[in-house]
């Protein structure tokens, strides 16, 4: 089965009918790959806007695109998706993170009524596959596109970015650099009904301590220099995207702050803590964090 390494631009653009704000696509790009990872083809095709008739002036300026440009493309959404659609028949599409097909997702609702693109059959989140090469990124901190680029040694003209074929064709180089077929089937996935619940679900921080998702036996922290566990008022306050309280270590007698952050994820809840000596004069975050996922 071939690849479909897939990069979209978009402007955001106020709705009239929706009364609310739409990251309108512009610019769509891709390259195809076969299984062997031989160049197929690319695609490449500038639409114009139908929501909104101006260009945000940090879109013009990223991507270098004019709405001039856009005017005399005179390619609607619908005419790009159909030609897109005969461009990845049968295809693994790939994208960086889950923006692009996110995006893609509310423009086919917006022009089609169905929020569910006809082109995406098996699905590849290309930024989490290629982090998983390099043991130095964080979990749940996603990299840019350069950074993994330039990790990788990977050359490229930095003013041509922000453009579709061009991050596509970055993406490929990457994928390419990277691509090992035992390894990348564990990261294909069917675009089922399960698929659409994850990749749409958004996550959250809870910080209601009434809420049925916050196991309050986690309301705990340890020193970050003996490791003792922390003593702590009884009063959590809700600050910075978490649950704060007063607390003491026994046996360092350092005080400070215990931060204790629930981050819920499709997957459950994942824990942070994070503790705040008073002497450093740091308000949250200053201590290594610890995290567990529940």
């Amino acid at each position: 089965m071939d690849f479909v390494i897939l990069d979209l631009e978009w402007n955001g653009s106020f709705s009239r009918r929706r009364k609310k704000y739409v990251n309108e696509i512009i610019d769509i790009g891709a390259v195809r790959l076969s299984g062997k990872l031989e160049r197929v083809d690319s695609y490449s095709m500038l639409i114009t806007p139908q929501i909104g008739k101006k260009l945000n002036k940090y879109v013009e300026e990223l991507t270098h695109i004019s709405i001039d440009e856009l005017e005399q493309a005179q390619h609607t959404f619908t005419h790009a998706l159909s030609k897109f659609n005969e461009f990845a028949h049968d295809s693994v599409i790939l994208t960086w993170g889950t923006t692009d097909i996110l995006t893609m997702m509310s423009n086919c609702e917006y022009y089609l009524h169905d929020s569910r693109p006809p082109f995406l059959k098996y699905y590849v989140d290309l930024q989490t596959y290629c982090q998983s090469f390099l043991p130095g990124s964080a979990p749940g901190k996603q990299m840019g596109l350069s950074a993994v680029a330039e990790i990788l040694g990977i050359e490229y003209e930095a003013d041509a970015m922000h453009r579709a074929l061009a991050d596509s064709e970055l993406s490929a180089r990457c994928f390419e650099k990277l691509f090992d077929p035992e390894r990348l089937s564990d990261y294909i996935q069917t675009t089922d009904e399960e698929f659409y619940r994850r990749v749409t679900f958004k996550n959250h921080y809870i910080t209601d301590l009434a809420s049925p998702y916050l196991d309050k036996s986690e309301l705990y922290g340890v020193c970050d220099a003996c490791g003792e566990r922390l003593k702590t008022d009884r009063k959590w306050v809700s600050r910075n995207r978490g649950l704060r309280v007063k607390a003491q270590c026994p046996k360092c007698r350092r005080k400070g702050y215990l931060t204790v952050r629930f981050k819920r994820t499709y997957d459950g809840v994942e824990v942070r803590r994070f503790f705040s000596p008073m002497e450093q004069d740091i308000v949250d975050g200053g201590a290594a964090g610890t995290s567990v996922l529940r």
